[in-house]
């Protein structure tokens, strides 16, 4: 009986398609000292091959998946927004000029199952980020990953879109404390 309850719960809505925005928190960061000095400009692109919008599915009692689940922004300018965020929370100047960040979404996807009580919401997020110069020489490229789970009561696009900011969340943060990216961002 609970788990037929739980069931429905989690596949509530599970057969209509659900387009929401993915909220961005910009983490709490002290400024770079100098960084008002630093102009940079921030781009990302989309390496997905698989239907772009696409960021997770609904599921039903089972863990099929059913409805997708889509960003109301491109996924590439969630990414772009995130990163100029994050530096402008630190200082630099983020505009038109100066070195050129780029990030190019590899993953982004969010990820259902079902569970006794509850269902969970796994996040994977991963961007490869890289630097050039005002010149165009690259002086920095990683790899960062993101990864977030949670606990729900439904399988929605809500759920979902917290769920991959918190991943993106923590790829930021990963690419924000490598000293070796903001070096080469004084380039």
């Amino acid at each position: 009986m609970v788990a037929a309850c739980a069931a429905l719960v989690v596949s509530a809505c599970a057969t209509s398609e659900d387009t929401v925005p993915i909220p961005y928190s910009v983490a709490a960061a002290p400024r770079v000292p100098g960084a008002e000095s630093i102009a940079v400009t921030v781009a990302a692109s989309d390496a997905r091959t698989d239907n772009r919008a696409r960021i997770g599915a609904q599921i039903n009692g089972y863990g099929m998946e059913m409805a997708a689940i889509r960003s109301e922004a491109e996924v590439a300018q969630v990414v772009q927004d995130a990163i100029a965020a994050e530096l402008t929370q630190r200082g630099y100047a983020v505009g038109a000029t100066g070195s050129r960040v780029s990030a190019e979404v590899r993953t982004f996807y969010n990820k259902f199952s079902v569970g006794l009580l509850s269902g969970k919401s796994t996040a994977d997020v991963a961007l490869t980020v890289t630097v050039a110069t005002p010149g165009g020489s690259q002086v920095y490229s990683r790899e960062i990953t993101g990864k977030a789970e949670r606990s729900v009561q439904l399988a929605n696009g809500g759920n979902a879109a917290t769920t991959l900011s918190q991943a993106l969340s923590q790829a930021l943060a990963t690419l924000m404390a490598d000293p070796e990216f903001t070096a080469a961002l004084t380039l």
